[in-house]
């Protein structure tokens, strides 16, 4: 397989080793997003069989369809992500970035065409032929999620806005070693920066975004915060 071309000059490489809640993950995905200046890919684990759905779903209509796990909604879009067993990681794009204006289309493309590369197991891009409808994202491909064989192995759901890029990934029914994600980030960008702590600051952001948004029921119900 041909080497994939970088994506970028400069990336951060987050390794968020201790395991969270849904509240906090999501939080600290928005804090780098607020915080930083070049793209980040943070990989990161849960304290707990969790459930994420997306955005715009209606958590009223998925009743009786999801397991006894405590469930947040993602800021970004996508269907029900059950995480358990997964590997789940966030590709930050901030807006001072040009990529962060990628077209959305484009952008899952070619994050996921880099992802397929680097798993480097057959895996493939998913088209039209792979399609499926369903309010679960890993029954259902979407075009250009990473299949193998016809098993969808890697979704995600991404926001754009004036903030920048938003892409939350998981990658399921593939054993990663610890190696896969320093390699993948090193085909994502030529220069990476490996962190293991994030800034006070981006800390403090994510405390805040955590009581005042994720782990509001009227969050999970209703998209509503409490954010000034």
């Amino acid at each position: 397989m041909e080497p994939a071309k970088p994506l970028f000059n400069d990336l951060i490489l987050h390794l968020d080793a201790p395991p969270h809640d849904g509240p906090w993950n999501m939080a600290a995905d928005q804090a780098w997003l607020e915080q930083s200046e070049v793209p980040v890919l943070r990989v990161y684990r849960w304290d707990q069989p969790t459930v994420t759905i997306g955005y715009a779903q209606n958590l009223a209509k998925l009743a009786g369809t999801l397991p006894p796990w405590p469930v947040v909604r993602r800021w970004t879009g996508g269907g029900v992500v059950l995480h358990e067993n997964d590997f789940t990681y966030s590709f930050i794009v901030p807006a001072v970035h040009p990529w962060s204006q990628t077209n959305p289309l484009d952008s899952y493309r070619l994050i996921h065409e880099s992802l397929a590369k680097a798993l480097d197991d057959g895996s493939r891009l998913a088209g039209p032929e792979d399609l499926i409808e369903n309010p679960f994202c890993f029954v259902a491909p979407a075009m250009h999620d990473v299949v193998r064989d016809k098993v969808k192995v890697a979704g995600a759901g991404q926001r754009r806005g004036k903030l920048g890029l938003l892409h939350q990934g998981s990658v399921q029914q593939v054993l990663l070693t610890e190696d896969f994600w320093p390699r993948w980030a090193a085909q994502l960008a030529k220069n990476v920066l490996v962190k293991e702590e994030m800034t006070d600051a981006m800390i403090e952001r994510a405390n805040e975004l955590t009581q005042k948004r994720y782990s509001l029921d009227s969050w999970l119900n209703e998209r509503e915060d409490a954010l000034p």
